[in-house]
């Protein structure tokens, strides 16, 4: 039967393939493919675009990604978004991975109207024949939120790819480096960064915030009011110097409110760099054991953790230790392998 399922016919539709544009889902998108590629040549993918038009996205998630996926034929149709999953009321079978439940769960993350857009999307892409969740969180919500039978949802964890991220030697730093890394929108919780920045401000320490977004001239009004002199914005780092960036910290914090997985978190730890992280959402089942789970809304826990951290050498090493080990247990031709194991079942 392997076989068979070596020549199965797929289709994966998304808005981009492409790693290096700073969105997870692209990146997911992009390593699922190629490594499916590598299994099943006949992987095929259907792009259907992206733009900075809120109305023209709109247009190509529901229109363009029917047009391109009407006249095809395949064994199996995999849409990597809900939000484009329109076609899988007329392909079958059909599988749709969803990662992560914002717009029900953190309604002021985006405007009404894409909630309420998204939650219309949703009802469409329930006719799939499976989900893909990539974390038992994100399963956990779509059993409890939209009521989808625990039957029809696999869990698949994204992956890490080791050769690009992988610990270099370490550099001595004056100051004690810490580092983040993602979105700077209100649910990913950096302004907490500042607050645990002012908390630390007589600390020998750096923390430097890599990502990009509306919110950064308001986080920079507030750097300003608190006068802080050891917090760096520095930008968007592309895909082929964050492994440079990791290697560079003492430490990597991580203080979102709700992450559906949170693929820099998996990153920073295969780069050998201690873990802080929320105890919230999928991030405990990321981290595991390898890192310290903290109250996003704590800043003195979280101060504290980094204090404790930041002064025990021996704690640093055992962190870092843990963490790469479990990042062993992360690829992505393991995700590819589990996605196909779906194929399979629904076939």
């Amino acid at each position: 039967m392997e076989g068979v399922f070596r020549k199965m016919k797929i289709a994966l539709i998304g808005q981009s393939f492409d790693k290096n544009s700073g969105q997870g889902i692209y990146k997911f998108s992009s390593y699922l493919y190629e490594n499916l590629k590598k299994i099943n040549k006949n992987t095929n993918k259907i792009e259907i675009g992206i733009s900075k038009s809120s109305s023209r996205t709109i247009f190509n998630n529901i229109f363009m990604s029917f047009f391109k996926t009407i006249k095809t034929k395949y064994d199996v149709y995999h849409f990597m978004m809900p939000e484009i999953a329109l076609p899988c009321i007329f392909k079958k079978p059909s599988v749709v991975t969803v990662h992560d439940l914002i717009p029900l769960i953190i309604k002021s993350e985006r405007k009404s109207s894409f909630n309420f857009y998204f939650k219309f999307m949703m009802k469409m892409a329930k006719r799939a024949s499976h989900f893909i969740a990539n974390s038992k969180s994100t399963k956990n919500d779509l059993i409890g939120l939209l009521k989808i039978p625990e039957r029809k949802i696999s869990v698949t964890y994204l992956g890490v790819d080791h050769k690009k991220f992988f610990p270099l030697k370490k550099k001595k730093h004056k100051k004690f480096i810490i580092g983040y890394v993602g979105g700077l929108g209100k649910r990913k919780n950096v302004e907490m960064l500042l607050k645990v920045a002012k908390k630390l401000e007589n600390e020998n320490v750096l923390i430097k915030i890599a990502g990009k977004g509306p919110q950064l001239n308001k986080l920079t009004r507030i750097k300003n009011q608190l006068n802080l002199k050891n917090v760096e914005f520095v930008g968007f780092i592309p895909e082929n110097e964050l492994n440079e960036f990791y290697n560079s910290l003492d430490l990597f914090i991580f203080p979102s409110l709700y992450e559906g997985f949170g693929l820099p978190v998996l990153e920073a730890m295969a780069c050998g760099v201690p873990i802080i992280a929320s105890n919230t959402s999928s991030l405990p089942e990321i981290v595991g054991g390898a890192g310290i789970l903290v109250d996003p809304n704590g800043t003195d826990e979280i101060a504290e953790a980094v204090e404790r951290v930041m002064k025990d050498s021996s704690l640093r090493e055992k962190m870092a230790k843990r963490g790469l080990e479990r990042a062993k247990t992360f690829s992505w031709e393991k995700t590819a392998k589990e996605t196909l194991k779906v194929y399979e079942r629904i076939c």
